[in-house]
């Protein structure tokens, strides 16, 4: 017995971190005094009437939640019958995962889980007239999770589950609830991370991209992957209702039935394997410069066939736009593939699109590729191993180490916040010749450096032929580099593959249903 409850006390919040119509109501009705009375003949025989008269009733289905509304003081409930012949702990106990969201609840409650929704739930059917028979547990913050376990051998193997609303005599206040059960995983998740990275902004736009997708998917080839398939979707919210989930923040169907904004037009989503594994990218176009925004990413059960609820919140994040115009979002370039950053934007009309600007750039640094490229073809890469130019390196890698080095120095990332490490620039005095003349910045902006890190690895990585060199002390770094100091904004430019992937949320649902797995054997050889 102390063996199984470590196991589920160390479940249940690991399986929250990692995964993340009509009514179905069983009775909507409230006891009478006869069935809640002092005789213990009359109750077992309510009960058991009571029982075999919701049988074929339409009850919980497997990852199928359902939504209600409950009013004050009010008691509902529902029944889930367990299939004895799938689900996890098959051959020791069968487990349920019981989950809910608050989705909307009265504006004057106190932040209090003790006036939020309780729920009851358990396989004794007596439950049903004394809530005193069965486990409870509390929404937190909109969110509500439980185990609920029952031996194979049991004769009994229907799952009773009752949400009671605080006790009251104002009986105006309501709440709308959704609760689904599964024999297999969380329906409703919420996670603590963050899974996304606001990549940058411009004064009316912001790319932000999901972690590491790639264990999920198990290959990161763009080409096969639909975004109208996604379960992923991206909501924005104006800043004044950053605390307008104060007491839902880890409510999914709250926060995706929020007053999130409307972009219409001005949403677009692709798929994109920069910085070297597989995420899907939001850009967001039509926001307000100098305006902070709060954003929340969610994951609907799209993958769980004939399933339209159910899904992940993650953490919630914030993001804010640059000042002016003297910065333009670019990324998906052909060449620089690894660029995702506004640019000193154009002053010209003809170039005032993004497609435009991000081709000019690009083509332009592809050209000054070249010269490199054929000079890379005069050194020993496809020869011996005595003759290669070193036993790490290889010409593949140092083309593309420089291609990144050369895409960071020749499409300069532009601000228009005066943050420590970044350099002034006059809009006639940029970086390179080429943005001063063909460029011609709209205004004066602040170049993000590249990373001195960018040019280190370059030069480590590419025959010494080449002759390159990076400076070495930090008053000659902060002249054409920096670095990073960990601050709220990129305190430097990096371009390329990092060499490690730092956010492990990518491990998600491959991880959690691995580890679920794990579980259910484990229980099965104790």
């Amino acid at each position: 017995m102390l063996l199984r409850c470590i196991i589920y006390g160390f479940l249940l919040p690991l399986i929250a971190a990692t995964w993340a119509s009509d009514d179905l109501l069983l009775s909507d009705r409230r006891f009478d005094e006869g069935i809640l009375g002092t005789f213990h003949e009359q109750l077992v025989k309510e009960v058991k009437v009571l029982a075999e008269e919701t049988e074929d009733s339409k009850g919980l289905q497997e990852y199928a939640p359902i939504r209600n509304t409950i009013s004050q003081s009010g008691l509902q409930y529902y029944l889930f019958n367990v299939n004895a012949s799938t689900g996890l702990g098959e051959y020791f106990e069968y487990l349920v995962f019981v989950t809910g969201n608050i989705c909307l609840q009265p504006l004057d409650l106190v932040s209090s889980n003790n006036n939020s929704l309780v729920v009851y739930y358990s396989f004794n059917s007596l439950m049903l007239a004394d809530l005193e028979n069965s486990q409870m547990g509390l929404f937190n913050n909109g969110y509500f999770q439980a185990l609920a376990e029952v031996s194979v051998s049991a004769t009994n193997l229907v799952l009773y589950i009752a949400v009671q609303a605080p006790q009251s005599t104002n009986l105006t206040d309501t709440w709308a609830y959704e609760i689904g059960v599964s024999q297999n995983d969380l329906v409703y998740q919420w996670d603590s991370r963050l899974f996304v990275e606001v990549v940058d902004t411009d004064y009316q736009s912001a790319l932000i991209a999901t972690g590491n997708l790639t264990l999920v998917t198990g290959n990161h080839n763009v080409s096969e992957y639909n975004t109208s398939l996604s379960s992923y979707q991206l909501l924005v919210f104006d800043y004044s209702q950053k605390d307008y989930f104060t007491t839902l923040n880890e409510s999914w169907c709250a926060v995706k039935n929020g007053p999130s904004l409307s972009f219409s037009g001005d949403y677009v989503t692709s798929y994109t394997t920069r910085g070297g594994y597989l995420r899907q990218q939001f850009h967001v176009s039509g926001l307000n410069a100098s305006t902070k925004y709060v954003g929340y990413l969610l994951s609907d059960n799209k993958e769980v066939e004939g399933s339209a609820h159910g899904g992940v919140l993650y953490l919630q994040f914030e993001f804010e736009t640059m000042s002016n115009d003297a910065c333009k979002l670019v990324y998906d370039l052909d060449f620089c593939d690894e660029v995702a950053y506004s640019v000193p934007a154009l002053l010209l009309a003809e170039y005032n699109s993004t497609d435009a600007l991000k081709v000019l750039y690009d083509d332009h640094t592809r050209n000054l590729f070249g010269n490199f490229s054929k000079a890379l073809q005069q050194i020993a890469c496809n020869t011996t191993k005595d003759a290669i130019f070193s036993p790490l390196g290889s010409c593949e890698k140092c083309s593309a180490l420089y291609k990144n080095w050369l895409c960071s120095v020749s499409i300069p990332r532009c601000s228009t916040r005066n943050v420590t490490g970044y350099l002034p620039r006059n809009y006639t005095a940029s970086r390179n010749e080429f943005i001063d003349t063909t460029v011609l910045p709209s205004a004066d902006y602040f170049e993000v450096l590249p990373c001195v890190n960018v040019c280190q690895v370059m030069t480590r990585d590419c025959p010494a032929e080449f002759g390159f060199t990076c400076p070495q002390s930090n008053s000659t770094i902060k002249l054409s580099y920096y670095w990073d100091d960990g601050g709220e904004y990129a305190s430097c430019n990096f371009v390329g593959v990092p060499l490690i992937v730092s956010n492990a949320a990518y491990m998600v649902k491959a991880a959690g249903k691995l580890f679920l797995a794990s579980i259910a054997f484990f229980m099965m050889t104790v």
